[in-house]
């Protein structure tokens, strides 16, 4: 059965994409068949995964997910689910993109007037375009906007469970109880949405600093202990540069040269397998 889970965080620069395209892609080698869906309009996992020039492509051909959103507000039938998705990107059997379009910030306020016009619900359009290609993968990883305006709510709708990226600071921890409660309220409007956490993954982590090591602490031994994953995803600077590339790390010529490369794999190998216990298969 196809696991969706949604990453999600309200505040930007956490290393959401980050760690969505990281753990899809380790997922890919490691023989699942993998389908990332980029929600966010500054298209960070998309161009982690492909080049300029492919993007262009995909959008030039009315096929990102700003056509499919486009297409119901204005009646059109331009965008194909089977021809926007791209196979095998970033050089990695198994791993398949959804692409995203920074033109979604144009009509990401009109998309819940599509209520009145479209015959489904604004924070259905995503569902009900993927609902015949999901059996075709084992996990759909989601990487939503820093919000949880009506784009997330069409990744939420559909997911089985969400992962909460967040740096271990004062800000972020007020954040985490935020989105909590925003989703509970949001399963109690919508009753056929079943998500629930899997877990909260402390990113950019500095070790040296005291106040990412007592929010760590604090975090794992409140009310929220269980849902804390045990492996951490450090501030490296070779993850970061991995992009440059289109590439996520474990594929990234960059962050093959550099030094750490292998301690650094193995960090997000050891988060992935947390990941896939949380989740299942």
């Amino acid at each position: 059965m196809t696991k969706t889970v949604s990453f999600i965080n309200l505040k930007g620069g956490v290393g959401k994409t980050t760690t969505t395209v990281n753990i899809a892609a380790t997922l890919a080698t490691d023989g699942y068949k993998v389908l990332v869906i980029d929600l966010d309009p500054q298209t960070n996992a998309t161009v982690s995964l492909i080049d300029q020039e492919e993007w262009q492509e995909r959008h030039d051909s009315g096929q990102t997910l700003y056509h499919m959103f486009n297409d119901m507000l204005k009646g059109e039938s331009q965008f194909d689910i089977d021809k926007a998705i791209l196979q095998d990107v970033a050089d990695i059997e198994g791993l398949d993109l959804l692409p995203s379009s920074i033109h979604l910030v144009e009509i990401q306020d009109d998309i819940p007037d599509m209520d009145n016009k479209a015959y489904v619900s604004h924070v259905d359009v995503l569902g009900n375009i993927i609902e015949n290609i999901k059996v075709d993968y084992d996990y759909i990883l989601i990487d939503c906007p820093p919000n949880l305006g009506a784009i997330t709510l069409n990744g939420i709708s559909i997911s089985d469970f969400y992962v909460v990226p967040t740096v271990p600071d004062i800000l972020s921890k007020i954040g985490i109880s935020l989105i909590l409660n925003r989703i509970n309220s949001f399963k109690k409007r919508k009753h056929s949405c079943k998500i629930d956490l899997a877990g909260i993954i402390f990113t950019k982590v500095d070790y040296r600093t005291n106040l990412h090591k007592s929010t760590m602490t604090e975090l794992r031994s409140g009310d929220n202990s269980e849902v804390v994953f045990e492996n951490d995803f450090p501030q490296r600077i070779s993850v970061a540069e991995a992009p440059v590339d289109s590439r996520p790390f474990i594929t990234s010529a960059t962050a093959k040269r550099k030094s750490d490369f292998q301690d650094t794999k193995n960090i997000i190998t050891n988060l992935t397998d947390e990941f896939v216990r949380r989740v299942g298969v």
